[in-house]
C-alpha cells in the first residue's frame, strides 16, 4: 500500500491496514481519541453518523508515535 496514493480521508479499516491492525484495534483507538477528546488514540473526525482519520494526522500520529518532528 502506497501512502501517497491514499486519498486525504481514510476510512477506519484503510487505516487499519495502513497501520497494520486489525479493524476492531483500530476502531478501539479512534473511540480512544473521540472519549478523551484528542489526549489519547488514533486522529479521527466525525462526520454524521461516519468517522474519517485524515491522511496527514495519521502520519502527524505516527511521527509522533516514534518521537519525531519530520513530516514524510
Amino acid at each position: 500500500m502506497d501512502i501517497d496514493t491514499l486519498p486525504d480521508m481514510l476510512r477506519v479499516d484503510e487505516a487499519a491496514a495502513v497501520l497494520r491492525i486489525s479493524r476492531s484495534r483500530a476502531y478501539d483507538e479512534v473511540a480512544a481519541f473521540q472519549r478523551t477528546g484528542g489526549a489519547e488514540g488514533l486522529p479521527s473526525i466525525r462526520i454524521g453518523r461516519t468517522l474519517r482519520i485524515p491522511k496527514r494526522a495519521l502520519l502527524a500520529w505516527i511521527d509522533a508515535q516514534l518521537g519525531t518532528t519530520d513530516a514524510a
